[in-house]
């Protein structure tokens, strides 16, 4: 089965309109799409659903109608902690959660906007201390699984989405990172058992790898987590992006299933 349920399209922050997607996937041959727009939160942003739920919703309906019989589509959204006062009352297939900021010192932290600011952030709002940054973060991912309803786990380590490339910036290769980001998967897991492997970043240019990183999904394989694969899509072209070489990173880290959303659930297909 081909499917990608986390696509952004020109209703929030992608490129692309949700017809240029629903005709790429076409293309590429997948058995499905999913759209999953981002939802509003408690601050303002250029990259959060630019109309009414009920509008986004009519819409998707609208191609689900018009496709009928040549694809399957989903109805999703982006939920982030701060979305929690702002939850969307309409019907959806599914939801994903994932933290992109944090509030310090009466001011919102972004984490994902660029090397610079993940610099400028580290010592405006955390003294210089990485590890304190990365602990904010990972904070919010466990308080977002406890007080906020969705149901998948997006990208568990998107604060490293720089890292690869600018390795001063956090040293996610310390045990004391390490067990930041362990402990809050395992507290994460308590509540939920969806997980995406994200390739976004790679089509983006920052990342080799996929999120989450090699550790993290050894211990979401011990911890008997369920996985889907996406790529964050915000541009047509990157629907598919690594997903093949995906597929054998998950496998040669113990999964042998991979999920994937029906009108019935989700489900289970072997790798």
């Amino acid at each position: 089965m081909i499917q990608n349920l986390h696509t952004h399209t020109t209703l929030c922050d992608g490129k692309s309109t949700p017809e240029e997607i629903i005709n790429k996937a076409i293309e590429l041959g997948f058995d499905s799409i999913g759209f999953s727009a981002h939802g509003k939160t408690a601050y303002s942003s250029d990259w959060q659903l630019r109309c009414s739920y009920e509008e986004y919703v009519g819409e998707i309906n609208r191609l689900k109608q018009s496709y009928d019989g040549k694809i399957e589509i989903f109805i999703g959204m982006e939920l982030d902690y701060y979305s929690k006062d702002f939850m969307p009352n309409v019907k959806l297939d599914y939801t994903i959660g994932s933290v992109h900021m944090t509030k310090r010192k009466g001011q919102i932290v972004d984490f994902d906007i660029n090397p610079e600011s993940v610099r400028e952030s580290i010592q405006r709002f955390y003294g210089g201390d990485s590890l304190e940054y990365a602990r904010s973060y990972y904070e919010n991912v466990v308080k977002m699984a406890n007080e906020v309803d969705y149901d998948v786990v997006g990208h568990f380590d998107l604060l490293t989405k720089f890292s690869e490339k600018h390795p001063d910036l956090i040293d996610i290769t310390s045990n004391a990172y390490e067990n930041l980001a362990l402990e809050a998967l395992r507290e994460v897991r308590n509540k939920k058992e969806f997980f995406e492997v994200n390739t976004g970043a790679i089509g983006r240019g920052h990342r080799t790898l996929p999120y989450p990183a090699p550790f993290i999904l050894d211990e979401m394989c011990r911890l008997d987590c369920k996985l889907i694969l996406t790529s964050d899509c915000h541009n047509k072209d990157f629907l598919d992006v690594y997903f093949n070489e995906a597929k054998e990173y998950i496998k040669s880290h113990g999964f042998d299933t991979l999920y994937y959303l029906t009108n019935h659930g989700f489900i289970g297909e072997k790798l």
